[in-house]
């Protein structure tokens, strides 16, 4: 099981959906339970081109976010079943899509809402 197989089951069973596995009675059975759905998975949803650094085993890093951007972060997870740190590497990624254009646009946005909340009123 991949780490995150591990969270995305971990993520399921705080939610209270735990019914995929209450039918297992041993590992064997949890195991082919595990392994039709990735079948059904893998037949259901095209498959986007692997790269190398997916493969890479991932780090730990701690980033300071607002309470705001937490809640935000949370509310996302919880509607979309997807655990935090894999929605924040989904959105690296579509970041990393964007022109450097729009790019640009984006890092001006940013530093223009930073300069006005600076400003006391």
């Amino acid at each position: 099981m991949s780490i995150e197989e591990f969270i995305d089951t971990a993520n399921l069973y705080a939610l209270g959906q735990t019914h995929e596995f209450t039918q297992s009675n041993n590992v064997v059975d949890f195991l082919q339970c595990r392994d039709n759905k990735r079948a059904i998975t893998a037949l259901s949803i095209p498959t986007e081109p692997v790269n190398l650094a997916s493969k890479q085993p991932f780090r730990r890093a701690t980033f300071t976010l607002s309470e705001q951007a937490i809640s935000q972060l949370a509310q996302c997870s919880q509607a979309s079943q997807i655990a935090k740190s894999k929605l924040i590497r989904h959105l690296i990624a579509e970041h990393n899509l964007l022109s450097d254009e729009d790019k640009q646009h984006i890092y001006q946005k940013l530093a223009l809402e930073t300069q006005l909340n600076s400003i006391p009123t």
